[in-house]
């Protein structure tokens, strides 16, 4: 049973019901993200692995790409934006006086200037690499995967007014971004070259060449740090993709340290400005 961790975890899934209806059967779990949580554990259906591979042993081995981090802190997160008195959003609404916070930002709070320099920096990098690298973008929300395309439409506007496909949101209510998905992961298809996403492309998306991760997104979850960076490890080499670079705006690779982390990038790099 291959994703064996949708299925096994929760005893009240149909996946479980079904697994349980062929208890007489040999059953072999295979998942690259086992869940264990006070909610949910794989361990308790198929008992302890028999055989673990880890993302450090198939880089190793050279199956996967190796990769490196890039972590941005922009001055807002550091340091909080804080409204002034009778400040009001752009409905007309009255500013709550606070102190916000990176946990804020994109979900209770949206900044657009900040947006529109986290697309500026994306788009630094890939002019300093190679513009047409495919590159997922995850957001926190659909509505902040939204803003995001917008703001690097505006950043590339020299790409986009050649093929307006060069930029797309990819996710679960955009049925023009889902019927873009299968040309984003096939290899010889140019376009789309960015994807912004929430959800929908953190699991089961073969991105053959994908070179780019950025997180803008903030990940608590190991299980879901490490589907989203098994995003970048494919490695084809028909199309020179042999490794892969994240750029981390909200400190997810911080999970790096968590001892349930198995595969170190080979490079950590913070720029000064």
């Amino acid at each position: 049973m291959d994703e064996c961790h949708r299925g096994s975890a929760a005893e009240n899934s149909a996946w479980r019901q079904i697994l349980e209806y062929f208890s007489a059967a040999t059953q072999i779990g295979l998942t690259a993200t086992p869940k264990e949580t006070k909610e949910v554990s794989n361990i308790d259906y198929f008992g302890e692995p028999i055989y673990t591979y880890s993302l450090r042993q198939g880089i190793e081995d050279g199956f996967l790409a190796p990769y490196k981090v890039v972590r941005i802190d922009l001055d807002r997160d550091l340091a909080g934006w804080r409204p002034d008195k009778g400040m009001v959003d752009k409905y007309g609404h009255e500013i709550e006086d606070r102190i916000y916070n990176q946990r804020d930002f994109d979900r209770t709070l949206v900044l657009e200037q900040r947006t529109r320099l986290v697309a500026r920096k994306i788009t630094d990098f890939l002019k300093q690499t190679h513009r047409f690298d495919k590159t997922i973008v995850f957001c926190e929300n659909i509505d902040h995967a939204e803003r995001m395309r917008q703001a690097l439409v505006n950043e590339n506007a020299d790409l986009v007014t050649q093929n307006s496909k060069y930029v797309m949101r990819i996710t679960g209510d955009s049925e023009e971004g889902k019927n873009e998905l299968d040309n984003f992961i096939f290899p010889e298809s140019k376009y789309p070259v960015i994807a912004t996403t929430s959800k929908l492309m953190s699991t089961g998306v073969d991105a053959q060449t994908c070179k780019l991760i950025v997180l803008d997104q903030r990940i608590q979850s190991m299980t879901e740090f490490k589907q989203i960076i098994g995003r970048g490890t494919r490695i084809n080499e028909d199309y020179g993709k042999y490794y892969f670079t994240i750029i981390d705006f909200k400190k997810a690779t911080e999970l790096f340290a968590d001892p349930d982390f198995d595969g170190d990038p080979v490079q950590i790099y913070t720029p000064q400005d």
